[in-house]
């Protein structure tokens, strides 16, 4: 039976040094399916006392326990931090932290499901962060910068895989994407088309240009013909729709026309705006005068404020006073 020394410690507050990871994945329960595992790690800070190790290589077998699960590595130096998380873009936060500990070996009883583990240790061997969807080096980003991808072939990481990042009508030449298009022709599906009058577009300088003015707030409504994209008591200032109802008569652009934005049940427009028509110790809100004084608080209207009804020697309790010998 292997020992449990550090499966049981408890869980120790992150230290910002500790910057080296080592992943582990489990493709179903941990306690039937095979497991596979990924090798990540950080480099050393520098100032750090230790010299550099070898990075972190992590096995796990079942045991000791039917529901256990051991996890041994090599490389790295303590203290070692052990992680786990079902997703593995999580693997690195705090949250997924299972405890510290100094030597070499851990148990854990996983749950349910697919899991990530991790170890790390501030002194071990980096290698790149690779195009897989998760935070490799746990430096907070994931993907960055990630290895693997064919630059030549015109491929980035995108969305945790290598892939194509020209458009459609682009093709890849020594690493560059270009245009099949030429001069006013625009990529429609895949096909390289003339400018489409019928959606606003002709050609100016070579490009396809539109028709509408961006500036107007126009654009293209079909059939060639542009239309304003503001509402019907908008008005358009430097492209942008802006109100144009009167504020001072506490109007606003409501559904394409000018509305009251007062209750108008029980507020008034005045040149201050809103103004509640309710009585003392009361609020407009949906319609109706509300009163603001709590009733578990024992709280009464008292000459226009909200004042507790109890005398010096009692205590409200849920809405009642009581006395204070009781």
């Amino acid at each position: 039976m292997l020992p449990a020394a550090g499966g049981r410690q408890p869980s120790a507050r992150r230290a910002a040094s500790l910057r080296t990871e080592d992943f582990l994945r489990t493709n179903q329960v941990m306690r039937s399916a095979a497991l596979a595992a990924l090798l990540l790690c950080f480099p050393v800070l520098p100032g750090a006392a230790q010299t550099t190790s070898p990075e972190i290589v992590l096995n796990l077998t079942h045991g000791p326990g039917p529901l256990d699960v051991t996890l041994e590595w090599t490389g790295g130096q303590p203290p070692f931090e052990v992680l786990r998380s079902a997703d593995v873009t999580t693997v690195c936060v705090p949250e997924s932290l299972l405890g510290v500990t100094n030597v070499s070996i851990w148990i854990d009883t996983p749950p349910q499901g697919a899991v990530f583990y991790g170890v790390r240790s501030p002194y071990a061997v980096e290698p790149p962060e690779i195009c897989n969807g998760a935070d490799d080096d746990c430096d907070g980003t994931i993907d960055d910068q990630a290895a693997g991808c064919n630059a030549n072939a015109c491929e980035d990481c995108i969305d945790g895989a290598c892939g194509n990042r020209c458009g459609a009508c682009d093709d890849c030449l020594n690493g560059t994407c270009q245009t099949r298009c030429g001069s006013c022709e625009t990529c429609v599906n895949g096909t390289c088309s003339a400018c489409d009058p019928g959606s606003c577009q002709t050609c100016a300088g070579g490009v396809c240009a539109s028709t509408c003015d961006g500036n107007q707030c126009l654009a293209c409504a079909g059939g060639g013909s542009c239309a304003s994209v503001c509402d019907t008591c908008e008005t358009c200032v430097a492209g942008e729709c802006w109100d144009a109802c009167d504020r001072s008569q506490c109007l606003s652009c409501q559904s394409g026309s000018c509305q009251s934005f007062c209750d108008p049940v029980c507020q008034v427009c005045t040149p201050q705006g809103c103004l509640d028509t309710c009585g003392p110790c009361e609020r407009c809100a949906n319609g109706a005068c509300l009163s603001r004084c709590d009733p578990n608080a024992c709280e009464d209207c008292v000459d226009g404020m909200c004042s507790s009804r109890c005398s010096p020697c009692e205590t409200c309790v849920t809405g009642t006073c009581e006395s204070c010998d009781s």
